[in-house]
């Protein structure tokens, strides 16, 4: 595939001008891309314009916590324009004129470093500004979107720890976390397809490439993953 290719695809999915997009992405299950996660990136950065937002993963190790990041995050994270979060364990690469308005960086305090998926972190933001997740390739699994919902949520066995950070200075700060479990997530979203596959304003379908890809309104999928964790976790 070209990035002609790519952008048509990606347009009859659904994705438009001035979205805010949560990407995650195989590349592997799209097929063949000429320039590889060159001509993703850009594909999607020419419909949404830089009046909208793309925003990726970009994790920081912590500790044992020392995740691979794929060739498409590496890549995106690299350009020019983009700017990462400065969160401990889970930051973000966000690009667009808004990228400021979006990109939710903290101060290193026991208040600031706690609950890094939350309601100040650039998840939240993205809820709150329309945000849209584009699964490419991926499961729900990899939904980061989800980690905000269970901020949200009360169940019986939901665990928060806590833990030490310390700086450069040798200086320990406490912070306090969600123990997450994903373990549902593909649970979560197959219910949630079941109640809005007809409903193009919040759920949408197709293939890029070779790849069964999805774009789901962040807003309706928290709100609804919420709900669903406190109905059905113990």
């Amino acid at each position: 595939m070209n990035k002609t290719d790519l952008k048509n695809d990606l347009v009859k999915i659904g994705l438009e001008r001035n979205m805010k997009i949560l990407l995650h992405v195989s590349l592997s299950k799209i097929g063949h891309v000429d320039n590889g996660p060159k001509d993703l990136i850009e594909a999607i950065e020419e419909i949404i314009s830089t009046d909208g937002i793309l925003v990726m993963p970009a994790y920081n190790s912590y500790g044992d916590y020392k995740p691979n990041l794929s060739i498409v995050n590496e890549y995106f994270k690299s350009q020019e324009d983009v700017i990462c979060t400065n969160q401990i364990i889970a930051r973000f690469a966000v690009w667009g004129n808004q990228k400021d308005k979006i990109a939710a960086n903290i101060e290193y305090t026991e208040e600031s470093l706690s609950f890094e998926a939350g309601e100040k972190s650039t998840l939240a933001r993205l809820y709150e500004n329309n945000g849209w997740s584009l699964f490419l390739g991926t499961d729900y699994s990899t939904s980061t979107i989800l980690h905000l919902a269970e901020n949200r949520a009360q169940w019986p066995s939901k665990i928060i720890f806590t833990e030490e950070f310390v700086t450069s200075e040798g200086k320990k700060i406490p912070f306090h976390d969600v123990a997450y479990q994903d373990e549902d997530f593909n649970e979560i979203g197959s219910d949630f397809e079941k109640e809005f596959h007809n409903n193009p304003t919040i759920f949408r379908k197709g293939k890029i490439g070779s790849a069964e890809c999805k774009l789901i309104n962040q807003k309706a999928f928290v709100d609804f993953a919420a709900n669903w964790m406190i109905k059905n976790r113990t």
